[in-house]
């Protein structure tokens, strides 16, 4: 079954609530290598969506580097703790 945009939110908050040292920033190994290599083209567009769905909501921000990833919010930590 491919990932819904919903899900794919779901997966994201789910992965920055089980980060253990605390950090509101996802690996960006986890982020592209883990994750979005593993979704089909389908599921990418989903996830695009899904990203610009949480930016736009404020839960979440892109961090820019050699490789962009994403970061929790204030209000996005509210949410999921």
């Amino acid at each position: 079954m491919s990932k819904t945009s919903k899900g794919i939110k779901r997966d994201i908050l789910g992965k920055f609530r089980s980060l253990s040292d605390g950090s509101d920033v996802l690996s960006p190994r986890w982020l592209l290598k883990d994750y979005w290599q593993r979704l089909t083209v389908y599921e990418k567009d989903n996830f695009n969506r899904a990203v610009s769905e949480l930016i736009h909501k404020g839960l979440v921000e892109i961090v820019t580097g050699r490789i962009p990833t994403l970061k929790l919010t204030d209000k996005g930590s509210d949410l999921i703790f």
